[in-house]
């Protein structure tokens, strides 16, 4: 009856500490979040750039949402997701006065 009640207790234990590790691992990361700056749902892709101190970040999802790639920079992006980066490009604002439109203006 005394190992049982000890394999009980060591089992317990052992589910309470995985748990908080778990729960640490998760708070930790949402801790290293960063405010998103827009999310772009393409074909077979989902694009979210992030602004992190050093610069933008972007994370590649597929179309159900799992990460592909998180934390790129632009050089990484560009290396990676070549594509991507072409389709990103000219959507990004830069410092300047005049204001520009990517549509076009139907008369």
């Amino acid at each position: 009856m005394m190992r049982l009640m000890i394999a009980a207790a060591l089992v317990t234990a052992s589910t309470l500490s995985l748990a908080g590790l778990a729960w640490a691992d998760r708070q930790q990361a949402l801790d290293e979040t960063h405010p998103v700056i827009a999310q772009l749902a393409l074909r077979d892709r989902i694009v979210t750039i992030t602004a992190a101190p050093q610069g933008r970040l972007y994370a590649i999802a597929d179309e159900t949402g799992e990460i592909l790639s998180a934390g790129l920079t632009e050089e990484q992006l560009t290396e990676q997701y070549p594509e991507l980066a072409d389709l990103l490009q000219p959507a990004i604002a830069e410092d300047g006065t005049g204001l520009f439109m990517l549509a076009p203006v139907i008369d």
